[in-house]
């Protein structure tokens, strides 16, 4: 309800200090991968400078769904979504059309260069 109710409001500000509050600071609730989610999803929606660190810091989130999202023409967070799929190993079993995506973006492929 709470949630839904920052949504509804307009105020993904307010609800990732919230997540933030939840998950980053070692509650009951901090491994659910809901709200692991939730913050990076609102993030990417709303503050994508910190989208990196969530990915960097959370191991309990839907990996290889959150990298498809990052790299989606809507986002274009391509070094977000590369270090998901090392992060989940699941580099090789990245979509086809997401990897040329990633290898096409030069900003990525400087990164991946670096992180080989």
């Amino acid at each position: 309800v709470t949630v839904k109710a920052f949504m509804q409001n307009d105020l993904p500000g307010e609800l990732i200090e919230l997540l933030e509050r939840i998950v980053l600071q070692g509650s009951d609730f901090a491994q659910n991968p809901n709200l692991q989610n939730l913050l990076i999803l609102t993030a990417l929606k709303a503050d994508k400078e910190k989208v990196m660190e969530y990915i960097n810091r959370l191991d309990n989130f839907d990996g290889p769904d959150i990298a498809k999202i990052a790299c989606g023409e809507e986002y274009e967070l391509f070094e977000e979504a590369f270090t998901i799929y090392v992060k989940f190993a699941k580099k090789a079993s990245a979509e086809k059309n997401d990897e040329e995506k990633l290898m096409h973006n030069v900003s990525a492929v400087e990164v991946i260069v670096d992180m080989i």
